[in-house]
């Protein structure tokens, strides 16, 4: 059977008279093309005492159109001024729930749902522009990858090895890393580490994924974060970070085939696809633009961070530390 729609006053006409001539409930959705349900729900909501006796179809049809007419007046997205602050942060990548979250935020109450700004998007043309073209409901199902070599790894530092503070994120200066891939698998790629608990990450080309020009990658940024929120790094045990007892702080590494173990770095690889897409060729990707794309997300308000951005809350830390935020 088709959707849901309204009873037009036709209808309602049509249904009353039906009543009148005590037709059963089946018999007039058949005549009616609508479901027993249907017919039901609009005797019960519409008749003064919720019977078949009491229905009347121009009362019925006045109160609907009420209904309309005031969910129209209080719906927020009427507004022009928020239609295009809306219209303007989903271009940007930002999510309906951090567009929501961040309007609450500074405005100390709720403005808009999220659920109200994906209906409105709908309706416009700015679908492509939401996550993935709709909302995800379900948590992301990790499927296992292909094995990767780990020759040259030797004996390595084991997750469970790691702090307990770690996994909690109860302290600054823990990081996650990965590599994101290009068009080739011996092409350049994007060498990705993230801090867990401000979620701030840092983004650097590299020419290929050896383990060399990976070591070359990890120095180069970590040469410029401080000691205190320097404390220890995770990754994969891919064959790029054969070197990594030469990245300058401790590393530990995830069980193989268990990259949901460093998830937060996976999905900031999520979102970084969406300006970099799969199949994309790294080596046309100038390190301005990768900067400006590091300073996009680090900019992007996080719901696990109450709406804060990563920026903000790791530069605020620094500046507390007296030490100098990593760019």
């Amino acid at each position: 059977m088709a959707s849901y729609t309204h009873f037009s006053q036709e209808e309602r006409c049509v249904l009353a008279a039906y009543l009148s001539e005590g037709n059963s409930l089946r018999s007039i959705a058949l005549k009616l093309q609508r479901s027993v349900g249907g017919i039901s729900m609009e005797i019960a909501r519409s008749s003064t005492d919720g019977t078949r006796e009491r229905y009347d179809p121009y009362a019925a049809h006045l109160g609907s159109r009420m209904k309309k007419w005031d969910a129209n007046r209080r719906n927020p997205m009427k507004d022009a001024a928020l239609q295009e602050h809306v219209r303007t942060q989903l271009q940007e990548g930002w999510s309906p729930e951090v567009i929501a979250g961040t309007l609450k935020k500074e405005k100390g109450t709720a403005v808009v749902s999220h659920e109200t700004i994906y209906q409105w998007a709908y309706k416009t043309d700015l679908v492509a522009a939401l996550p993935r073209g709709k909302p995800r409901r379900h948590r992301k199902r990790w499927r296992l990858k292909a094995a990767r070599g780990t020759q040259g790894l030797g004996v390595v530092p084991r997750i469970e090895e790691r702090p307990r503070a770690v996994a909690s994120r109860s302290r600054f200066g823990d990081w996650e890393g990965d590599s994101m891939l290009g068009k080739r698998a011996k092409g350049a790629i994007v060498c990705v580490q993230q801090e867990r608990k401000s979620r701030y990450v840092l983004f650097t080309k590299c020419r290929d994924k050896s383990a060399s020009q990976t070591k070359k990658a990890v120095l180069r940024r970590m040469q410029y974060v401080e000691q205190p929120i320097k404390r220890t790094l995770t990754l994969d045990r891919g064959t790029e970070n054969a070197e990594w007892k030469h990245f300058g702080l401790p590393v530990f590494f995830c069980d193989p085939y268990s990259s949901w173990q460093k998830g937060s770095v996976e999905n900031v690889i999520g979102l970084l696809r969406r300006y970099l897409p799969k199949g994309m060729d790294l080596a046309t990707v100038t390190p301005k633009q990768l900067q400006a794309l590091q300073n996009k997300l680090n900019h992007r308000p996080r719901k696990c961070l109450g709406f804060k951005t990563p920026h903000e809350v790791l530069s605020s830390h620094c500046h507390r530390l007296g030490v100098q935020l990593p760019a």
